[in-house]
């Protein structure tokens, strides 16, 4: 029972691990086409490039009207034994990337669901899927050290701040001792000076009071 659960389980992961691939049909080079089409995970720039550079292994590429690609004198062995032209397009459709390829191998012989091509066609398209998939995946951690190398750039930048700032502090705190210092002997100085002030004042009044003492034995001798 356990031997027929881990097959099960095999063919589904297969399966899953596997595109989905749809026939249809889309306006290219401004005429309705039958083919096929599968969504894409990345963006429709990087998309574009890539699907161009693996046709390129298979024929001539040129690009068409409205965002058409069109691959001449195409030569899939797994396909056809003999050259055929392939159309496509790589468009957004609700936020996600679509590829659609029509192959024609000969009047009204496009390759679709149920066409003795369909399997392999799909195969060839996995296989840049692959492609593309390890592409991103360099992409995202292109993106990675990217965002790593900015965040180091803020981190040094930050860190040289820090040091600036701690250098105005540190002369900041430097001049408002010296103030302090200067502040603590001006205190010192008028405390002297008050005290002085002090014994100036006693020294007055006693003064004050012993000549008040001789003016008065000098005005008695008068008196007298």
């Amino acid at each position: 029972m356990s031997k027929y659960l881990f097959l099960a389980l095999f063919v589904f992961s297969t399966c899953c691990s596997q595109a989905q691939i749809f026939s249809g049909m889309t306006e290219i080079e401004r005429a309705k086409k039958e083919g096929f089409y599968t969504y894409l995970g990345s963006e429709e720039k990087y998309a574009i490039e890539s699907w161009k550079n693996y046709l390129k292994k298979f024929g001539r590429v040129e690009n068409g009207k409205g965002g058409a690609i069109i691959s001449y004198d195409t030569r899939i062995s797994v396909i056809s034994k003999n050259s055929f032209t392939l159309l496509s397009k790589i468009s957004e459709e609700n936020n996600k990337t679509k590829l659609f390829v029509s192959i024609g191998l000969g009047p009204d012989d496009y390759i679709q669901t149920g066409h003795a091509q369909f399997r392999d066609a799909s195969s060839w398209l996995e296989d840049f899927i692959e492609i593309l998939n390890s592409e991103e995946g360099v992409r995202k951690e292109e993106q990675k050290l990217a965002n790593l190398t900015n965040q180091k750039v803020k981190n040094i930048k930050s860190a040289e701040r820090l040091v600036r700032e701690l250098e105005a502090n540190k002369k900041q705190t430097e001049l408002l001792t010296k103030k302090l210092e200067e502040a603590k002997l001006e205190k010192e100085k008028l405390l002297a000076n008050q005290e002085q002030n002090k014994l100036d004042q006693k020294a007055t009044e006693e003064a004050l009071i012993l000549q008040n003492q001789a003016l008065e034995s000098a005005k008695k001798k008068i008196k007298n």
